[in-house]
This record gives C-alpha cells, structure tokens and sequence, in this order.
C-alpha cells in the first residue's frame, strides 16, 4: 500500500512539472531530546528519548493534496518504538467534493460513534488507513470511510487492536441553522489477548441534531454500540447520549452539557478487566462533560472518565462584570449508573440503578468540582487571573461492605499575574497551592502541594522560565518533595524556535479529551527545536 501511494505520488509530481509554480508546499519538523533519569517509586534508571517527526504537504494544481509523515521515535518518551514512513496520502478536492486515500481522521457528531485523533504527548493514536470520501449537493452532506485502524494502547500493554472499519454519515439542512445527521460505523476485529486472539464484529450507528441561532445553540447526540465475540457468541450492547444548550448575549453566556455513558456497565469484578472486548471502542470517544484546564495541579486530575459507566453534568456561566473583567464559573458532577452489594463474596448484585441523574451517595462513587476564575486588566501593559476550586472523589470499596471508601478532597487556588515593563521586556508570574484530604494516606492525609513559576520575555521572541514545586506529604511514592527546572526558549527567526529545559518534573496522572496517562517523573536535559518551511 505505502509503495503504490510513492507511486502515485510520483506520478503526480510529474504530471504537474509544467506547473511548477503553482506548486507550494509546506514542510515541518519536530525534534526531540531527552537524557536523563526516570523513577519509578524509588526505583530510578537512566532515560533517553528520541523523537523526530517531519510533515511534508504540497498542493498541486487541480486541487490535489499529497502529505507524507516520517517519524523516528527511538526510543519514545511515551509509546512504542516508531521508524519509517508513519503517514501517507493523496488528496482531490472541490467546492462539493473530497476524496482522500492514505491515512485521515474524522469526526462524526461529536464523537459517540467515531472520532479519530491523535494525542502525540500522551502516546495516543486512532488515525485510519484506507479511504475517506465526502460529497455535498443541495442541503445534503455525505461521507464515507473504509480501512483499517491497528490501535496499541501505550500505558494497558495487553490491549492491542486491529480493526476493520467501514461507515459513513448523512447530514441534512432542512434550514439554515438546524443539522440533521445520521451516522453508521461498522466494524471487525481482532483482539491479541492471552492466552488467545478474540475476534468481535460491532456496529455503532448514531443520530445527532443541532440548533443555532443568534442567543441559542443546542445539540443532542445519541449514539448505540452492540457487539459479538464471534469466538464464542458472547453478545454486548451500551448506549451513549451527549446533550448541550447554550445561551449568550453581550456580557453573558451560559452553557449546559449532560452526559449518559452507559457503553459497557459491569460490575465491580468485570470493569477491572481492562482488555474485555465489550469496552467502548477505541475510536469513540464523546465529550468528556469536565472542564479542560491549563494550570498544572488541575491538569493532574484526580477523576478519570469512565465512557462505559458514568453520567453527569456540567455547567458553565461566563461574565463580563465591566469593561475590564472577566468572570468564570463552572460546576461538574458525576457518577456510575448502578450501586452494588456484593452477595456471599462471590458474585455482585445490582441493587439500585441511576438511568437520568447521577447518584450522590458514596455508592455511586460520585466526583465533583466547582471552579471559579476572575481576570482583570489593570491597563494594557497588566493584567491578572484569579481562581478557586474544590473536587471531591469518592471511589466505593464495594468489595469490603462496612470498610471505609477512598475519599480524596482537593481545594486549589491559582494567582497569575502578568506585567509588560517596556518595549522588550515583560514577565508572567504564576502561583498555585493545593490543600489534599486522602484518606488512603493513612499515615498523612491531609497535605498540600505548591506551585511556583517566573516567565521573563525579552525582546517578545525569547523566553526565560524559572519553575518550583514542592510538597509537604511526607509520603510521596518517589520520596522526593522538591522538583525544580529552568527553561529557554526562543524564536531564531519565522520558520524556527527551541526550547532547552533541565530540572526535574513530577509527573503523575494527566487527562486530556478523556484520554489518561500516568507520566513518569523525570530528571535531566529535555530539548525541542520546531521547524517551518
């Protein structure tokens, strides 16, 4: 397959030499280096990681798109090894057409039956191989995909995928502001397990609407999954639906989301499985219904979604009290669908079920957080950010009735404040605290985690960074409390900057679009250098 495409990418470059100069072309390039240690509790060994990722587009005439990637990740800081041409593909569009042949992502609705992305700093990966086609005409809108996706997980070793995939999408715009669509997603795999492969066929069909108008948008997305183990007919269904409703005018907008994951409820023996077939697809993946965040101790969440078990809601109201301030506020809540009494140490029974709204009680292993954010400008040249939080996450120990459950209760509060001094010079300062109640660290539970970052700007293309971070728990897994770097970057020109980093980093569990990783803590020299041609 990657020898025909060369071919025809060959054969493309020729037949449009007489138009040379309505070829353009784009060509970046990321480089990686990291030399140092990681630990492991206290367990610490000698770390370096390589990684060069080069993305190479031209546009020829007549609307054609040819791409390639190549990657050299030896070793990867997350992920597996990768060598060689990683991505490839020919393009042909027009104003009513798309077809493209190599690798693609896609997204349909928002993401219950399909959405394939990448999240390279997380060693995620759910792009395609094979053919990705879209027409529209009138008020109709249709696409289609066929290939195969072969998905490895980096962090749950055991799950290794290869699919077979085949779907497509209908999109109706019966007026200007409203969207019909209607999607099906078929698909055959095989599962490398121990002690052998299993093979499973699913379908995922899903039905979506929006409505928008000048103060008001609202989106409803439903989405059911059935499958088969084809080695033993063992067969599975779930369900998902996604709902949001916005409302903004000037100095106002408030947005509510709702989710219902019920993919592949199971109790408390079976959702420990991590490599069961049944799960939710590898290629779904829905809104995650929390808020995304940027400050550092908020991005080390302490709740992972559960698409195959969770229903919750968010809600979010932004403000603008005065010309100079900004207000932000949102609250989450979430929980499983079932509470679960296990019967003579065997077997569980559901005991009660949620179908609409989340349960509060500790059975339902309920997570919550409020958050709120005030940024104000002083003047052009000042400005600040400041925030509170409070999460709450209960995990039932529903395998020892009358034991306690883990209960973990987080208040954070960030301080940013940000001071242009002159033409060449301005800085960033950057302060967060974390008060933690864990329970499950009996011998401390409570403790706190602090912050501290200096960003100097020179010449507005250079950059000098100072970070601190301790913690007062006594009882960190590395038995390490201070973790500190230093960082330049710089801009060399348009087409090319760098970063230089040294110090140590914490690591710990980062989420991203529902996606999870637990990064390990390093020490030593980190580089990067971006290059755009």
């Amino acid at each position: 397959m990657r020898l025909r495409l060369f071919n025809i990418l060959l054969l493309s470059l020729f037949m449009s030499g007489i138009h040379l100069a309505q070829i353009s072309y784009n060509i970046s390039n990321t480089l990686r280096y990291g030399n140092g240690e990681r630990a492991i509790g206290t367990t610490k060994g000698e770390f370096r990681y390589f990684e060069n990722l080069t993305d190479i587009r031209l546009s020829l005439p007549y609307k054609i798109t040819i791409g390639a990637r190549a990657l050299y990740d030896n070793p990867p800081e997350i992920g597996f090894v990768d060598k060689g041409l990683k991505r490839r593909f020919i393009e042909l569009s027009s104003d009513n057409y798309l077809i493209r042949l190599g690798n693609f992502s896609e997204l349909y609705g928002r993401g219950l039956a399909l959405n394939l992305f990448e999240n390279r700093s997380l060693g995620y990966d759910t792009w395609m191989d094979g053919v990705r086609g879209k027409y529209s005409f009138d008020n109709f809108n249709f696409s289609a995909i066929a290939g195969k996706l072969n998905f490895k997980d980096s962090i749950e070793i055991k799950r290794k995928e290869d699919y077979t995939i085949f779907g497509g999408g209908i999109e109706y715009n019966p007026l200007s502001n409203i969207k019909l669509g209607l999607a099906y997603i078929y698909s055959k795999a095989l599962f490398n397990v121990l002690p052998k492969g299993i093979e499973i066929t699913a379908n995922t069909p899903s039905f979506y609407l929006s409505y928008d108008s000048k103060n008001i948008s609202f989106l409803f997305d439903y989405s059911f999954k059935d499958s088969r183990q084809l080695n033993d007919n063992v067969y599975s269904k779930g369900r998902g639906i996604y709902t949001s409703i916005s409302y903004t005018q000037p100095g106002i907008g408030i947005t509510l989301d709702y989710k219902n994951y019920a993919f592949d409820e199971r109790d408390p023996f079976e959702r420990n499985d991590f490599t069961r077939p049944s799960r939710m697809l590898p290629f779904q993946n829905p809104p995650i219904v929390l808020k995304e965040h940027s400050y550092t101790l908020f991005t080390r969440a302490i709740h992972e979604v559960d698409f195959n078990d969770e229903l919750g809601f968010q809600l979010e109201v932004f403000l603008t009290p005065s010309e100079n301030s900004f207000l932000t506020m949102n609250a989450s809540f979430a929980s499983r669908h079932s509470r679960w009494e296990l019967m003579n140490g065997f077997e569980f029974k559901k005991m009660d079920e949620r179908k609409i709204i989340p349960g509060f009680s500790n059975a339902y292993s309920p997570y919550y957080e409020m958050f709120a954010e005030l940024e104000y400008e002083f003047s052009d040249n000042t400005s600040c950010k400041i925030a509170a939080a409070k999460r709450s996450k209960i995990l039932a120990n529903e395998f020892s009735p009358g034991s306690n459950d883990h209960v973990i209760h987080s208040t954070i509060l960030p301080f940013q404040l940000k001071k242009k001094i002159n033409s060449w010079l301005s800085f960033e300062t950057d302060y967060q605290i974390e008060f933690v109640n864990d329970n499950y660290n009996t011998s401390q539970q409570k403790f706190n985690n602090q912050l501290f970052s200096l960003i100097g700007i020179f010449v507005q293309d250079y950059t000098l960074t100072f970070r601190y971070e301790f913690t007062t728990n006594n009882y960190e897994v590395s038995k390490k409390r201070v973790w500190s770097a230093v960082e330049v970057g710089g801009r060399v020109n348009q087409n090319i900057s760098f970063v230089i980093a040294y110090g140590s980093e914490r690591g710990g569990q980062i989420c991203s679009n529902g996606v999870c990783r637990y990064i390990i803590p390093f020490n030593g020299l980190r580089l990067q250098i971006l290059t755009n041609l």
